[in-house]
């Protein structure tokens, strides 16, 4: 196995993601299997990849939900609550609501 800096990293890399992630692989299978076992900073690559997937995917690291957020942002050019004013929301979803 050869040790030295993969020349297409980027190719390679993006078909073993594919290939991670159960996705349409950009390469033929075999030619991804013949440089993993020919290019070792690609191999090395791959092997951390597959370990940290699976940790990847876990509920902890999913992005939070911002629909809070969003929605007191949206609303905040026309909502009581946020200006001082009348509330003009028909359904006022903002999460700090003092007009409904």
């Amino acid at each position: 196995m050869s040790t030295g800096v993969c020349s297409q990293p980027g190719r390679w890399r993006a078909a073993a993601s594919a290939l991670l992630d159960g996705e349409p692989l950009p390469v033929a299978r075999e030619q991804l299997d013949a440089h993993l076992a020919a290019c070792g900073a690609c191999a090395d690559w791959f092997a951390d990849a597959r370990t940290m997937s699976p940790q990847l995917r876990r509920d902890h690291l999913r992005p939070p939900d911002l629909t809070h957020m969003l929605i007191g942002a949206t609303e905040a050019h026309i909502c009581g609550c946020h200006t001082g004013g009348a509330c003009e929301c028909t359904d006022c979803q903002c999460p700090t609501c003092t007009c409904r």
